[in-house]
C-alpha cells in the first residue's frame, strides 16, 4: 500500500509498521517455534481469533494467496490468542525501545487513541479489532499501539477505496507506480504469480488506481477530521512530525 505524499502521513505510517519488520518481532516469532514472518500475520490477524485461511488471506490481500497458506500451516501450533499477545508486545517494545517519551509523542498518542475510541469502522474487520484491543500505560508503547491500529483504518479503507472502482489488489500493486513487480516480489509473490496478475490486467487500471487514491486520502482525512476537527486534526500532523525516533531495531 502506497501512501500519499504528505509527510505526516507518512510518519503515521512508519511509526505503525516499524515494528512488523523488526529484529524483536522476528526474535519473538523464532522463539515461539514459527518463522521469522509469521508472527507479522498470525498476530496482527489474530485479533479476529482463529480463522481460516481463507479469511487471513482476504483481510491481508497484498500477499499471495501460497504465502498465507503457507504460513498458517507452519504455525498451526500457536493459537490466536498468543499471536496476539506476542504481536502486541512486540510492538509495544519497539516503541519503548525506539520513541522518546516528549510532549510530542503524548499528543500525538492521545489524539490517535481518541480516533480509536470515536471512529465508527465497519466493515473494516482488522481496524475494529484493533481499535478494542487493550492498551498499554507507558507513552511510548501506547504511541506505538495506536499509531499501529490507526494504520489499520487506513488499510482498510484502502481496499475499500479499491472494491469503490473495481479494482482487484494485485492489479492495483501492478497499476501503483510504488510498487509494480518489485513490490509483490518482495511481498512473497514469485515470478509466476506475478505473470499470472499480468495477464488479468485492463488498460484502464493506471486511472481506475488513481481514482482510488483520491478516494481514500479523501476519506482517512474525512474520518480523522470528523473524530478530531480541522485544529486537532492539524496538531496531530506537527506532533507525529515531532515524535523522537531512535530506530535501534
Amino acid at each position: 500500500m502506497t501512501t500519499t505524499a504528505n509527510p505526516w502521513r507518512e510518519a503515521l505510517n512508519a511509526l505503525g509498521s516499524a515494528f512488523m519488520t523488526s529484529t524483536i518481532i522476528r526474535s519473538a516469532s523464532k522463539e515461539a517455534g514459527m518463522p521469522g514472518s509469521a508472527l507479522y500475520f498470525r498476530g496482527r490477524v489474530g485479533i479476529l481469533g482463529d480463522v481460516s485461511t481463507q479469511t487471513a488471506y482476504d483481510v491481508q490481500a497484498i500477499f499471495s494467496r501460497r504465502v498465507v497458506d503457507t504460513i498458517w500451516e507452519r504455525s498451526a501450533d500457536v493459537t490466536s490468542d498468543k499471536a496476539v499477545e506476542l504481536y502486541v508486545d512486540a510492538c509495544r517494545r519497539w516503541g519503548r525501545e525506539n520513541l522518546g517519551e516528549n510532549a510530542a509523542a503524548t499528543r500525538a498518542a492521545e489524539l490517535l487513541e481518541c480516533v480509536l475510541d470515536e471512529a465508527e469502522l465497519a466493515p473494516m474487520l482488522l481496524a475494529q479489532g484493533w481499535q478494542r484491543a487493550p492498551r498499554a500505560d507507558d507513552v511510548p508503547a501506547r504511541l506505538a499501539q495506536a499509531a499501529m491500529a490507526v494504520r489499520e483504518i487506513r488499510g482498510g479503507l484502502y481496499f475499500a477505496a479499491l472494491a469503490l472502482v473495481g479494482l482487484p489488489v494485485h492489479r492495483a500493486m501492478l497499476a501503483d507506480p510504488g510498487a509494480g513487480p518489485d513490490r509483490m516480489t518482495s511481498l512473497g509473490w514469485n515470478e509466476e504469480e506475478i505473470d499470472e496478475a499480468k495477464t488479468h490486467q485492463r488498460p484502464g487500471d493506471g486511472a481506475r488506481w488513481r481514482d482510488a487514491e483520491r478516494a481514500l486520502d479523501g476519506a482517512f482525512l474525512g474520518l480523522l477530521g470528523d473524530v478530531l476537527g480541522e485544529d486537532r486534526l492539524n496538531d496531530l500532523g506537527e506532533a507525529l512530525l515531532r515524535v523522537e525516533r531512535s530506530d535501534k531495531g
